[in-house]
């Protein structure tokens, strides 16, 4: 049985550690965090500190990436198990679409999505999906293409086990070979993916805020990092913006660090 290697248990650390503090922090206890807040006061809202925005934004970064990458993962799945259980030609058209969305920009993608969105929120066309949830739906629809190609590969390879020949030999058809046969040896490699998915959804999410494309409420990082760095032209004003940074590049560097360490160590197995 293989260990966990070290890089993956700090960047899980940092990961839920971070994510949960900030959540009881700015959730349950916003005045607390700003009573007792060393960098002082927003300049643009002298009604809230600091810690307070920044700090208690970083759970809503998290979240955006933890719902996104989710759904991103769980597309590419479906994606890349229909393409493997058809074949053919089937197969050959889905990886086709999967190779054109994903050399689609993803920045400008979800920046595109985000305004349409934005004004079918305005016309009450909706339903509800609210800020979080179109942020979601957009990184998820332009993320599911990377998760898509590196699950059908791994399935491509798996296929090729002597195990599986064997269970087809035996009568087991394409859903029960997955089910049975494939799908333990690919759930590892699932939340591999699904780690690797964060870092470029938390980016991304940060950037489209940053620009002021994003309505995201509670401010993300990114929104309040687009709304704040004006600060840096006024004497200290470092200590509005460095601290939102240097959370952003923790939460990035948690999540690469997991999913470095956990897809690497999975590749080994096999």
């Amino acid at each position: 049985m293989n260990r966990v290697p070290l890089r993956a248990w700090v960047g899980l650390v940092l990961l839920v550690g971070l994510g949960g503090l900030s959540l009881v922090a700015g959730r349950l206890f916003p005045e607390a965090l700003s009573n007792t807040c060393p960098l002082g006061w927003d300049l643009n809202r002298p009604d809230r500190s600091v810690c307070e925005l920044a700090f208690g934004g970083l759970w809503v970064s998290l979240a955006v990436g933890l719902a996104a990458g989710a759904l991103s993962t769980v597309l590419g799945l479906v994606v890349a198990a229909l393409a493997r259980l058809s074949g053919g030609v089937t197969e050959q058209v889905l990886l086709r679409a999967v190779d054109a969305v994903f050399a689609l920009p993803d920045v400008l993608v979800v920046m595109v999505l985000q305004l349409a969105g934005q004004s079918l929120m305005d016309a009450g066309m909706t339903r509800g999906l609210g800020p979080f949830g179109l942020m979601v739906t957009s990184l998820a629809l332009v993320g599911w293409a990377g998760p898509a190609r590196m699950f059908r590969d791994r399935l491509a390879t798996l296929e090729g086990q002597e195990y599986v020949a064997a269970a087809r030999a035996l009568g087991g058809g394409g859903v029960h070979v997955l089910r049975v046969h494939l799908w333990p040896m690919l759930r590892p490699f699932v939340l591999a993916v699904f780690l690797s998915r964060l870092p470029n959804a938390i980016l991304t999410e940060s950037t489209v805020s940053f620009f002021g494309i994003a309505r995201m409420e509670p401010m993300s990082l990114g929104r309040y990092l687009g709304t704040s760095y004006a600060a840096l032209i006024y004497e200290g004003g470092g200590r509005v913006v460095i601290p939102a940074w240097g959370l952003l590049v923790l939460l990035v560097l948690g999540a690469s660090l997991a999913s470095q360490a956990l897809g690497g160590g999975r590749r080994r197995e096999v």
